[in-house]
């Protein structure tokens, strides 16, 4: 983020900056006249000027004219309007759409995280919504084949309508497939002016499918996120949505979320791992990881202004300023 950002450093009016040189040229002027060495160096000896001087190795006195440079130093920065990213306001949010891909395999029943792994799933995504307050998002749910359960929308009361449905046994083929679910993201995203993240909530992903994963992001600048779900261990499945069905599982049993899987994947295509929390935490990482995404998208497109630092310098400039009401703090220009 440092690097990205001295690259980017630049000046919006950069012609102010051609006070520095005068005002470094009034202060080497007026520097002579309060150098009795310098006035004196054509008449006395150099090794005599030392000791004839009073008051040569006292206290260093600052003086009017050296603030009097610092202040056209520092206001020529701030009129030149120094900057390395671009203006970010509440308005922008819309800019950065989101897929949410959520895992609905016989898994994602599992009772370590109460009520189920599906059910605090859902808990999740509403928090996601509610912080992102209305902007663009979409959700799929996958297992064995993907499906867009609704594009990318500002309502996120409609999003919540839908969750509620969400359940393993309404999905057509049995299986996990989340480059599927990749690659239905993707093609989302890919209709959108700038690029957005796509937000796996699942309990673990074979890392076979690093490679797939890393096919659907080709010539994609999104941010890929895996909010894990489930603990470690195994644990009991609960019979709420899976319409009778046993869907091939081992004594009734889920096994603990595949966490290495989802490190592997994550890392093949540089995205960021979360494990799902039972306070907020994980949400306000999420949270951050789209704002990045936002930031970073919007320091290459062109249609976003550059944000003006320059008035942070009036600060130190009034600071120097308010010094000139000393009794005889005056710049002595004869």
């Amino acid at each position: 983020m440092l690097e990205q950002s001295l690259e980017q450093f630049h000046f919006l009016r950069p012609a102010w900056l051609l006070i520095i040189p005068v005002a470094v040229w009034l202060h080497l002027r007026l520097s002579s006249r309060y150098n009795a060495a310098a006035q004196w160096k054509g008449t006395i000896a150099p090794h005599l000027i030392e000791h004839l001087v009073v008051g040569s190795h006292g206290r260093y006195r600052l003086r009017p004219y050296q603030l009097m440079t610092a202040a056209l130093v520092i206001a020529s920065i701030a009129l030149a309007g120094p900057t390395w990213r671009r203006e970010i306001t509440p308005f922008t949010q819309d800019r950065a759409p989101l897929v949410i891909a959520l895992e609905l395999t016989a898994t994602m029943l599992a009772t370590d995280q109460a009520p189920t792994r599906l059910e605090r799933a859902k808990h999740k995504i509403r928090d996601i919504l509610e912080r992102r307050q209305g902007a663009r998002t979409a959700l799929i749910a996958y297992a064995g084949s993907a499906h867009v359960v609704l594009p990318l929308t500002d309502d996120a009361n409609l999003i919540e309508t839908y969750l509620d449905s969400l359940v393993p046994a309404i999905m057509p083929r049995e299986g996990d497939d989340p480059s599927a679910a990749e690659q239905l993201a993707t093609d989302i995203l890919s209709k959108q002016p700038t690029a957005g993240t796509i937000l796996f909530i699942s309990d673990g992903i074979d890392r076979t499918q690093s490679s797939a994963f890393v096919e659907a992001q080709t010539d994609t600048n999104n941010q890929l996120i895996f909010l894990v779900a489930g603990r470690d261990a195994t644990s009991p499945v609960s019979p709420d949505g899976t319409d009778g069905k046993d869907f091939g599982l081992v004594d009734g049993k889920a096994p603990g979320a595949d966490i290495t899987g989802i490190e592997t994947v994550a890392d093949a295509v540089g995205g960021a791992v979360i494990r799902m929390t039972p306070d907020n935490s994980d949400v306000d990482a999420v949270a951050r990881q789209i704002r990045t995404q936002l930031v970073n998208t919007i320091q290459d497109d062109e249609r976003f202004q550059w944000h003006d630092f320059g008035y942070v310098l009036v600060w130190p400039l009034a600071f120097i300023i308010l010094l000139w009401a000393r009794r005889g703090w005056t710049v002595q220009w004869g």
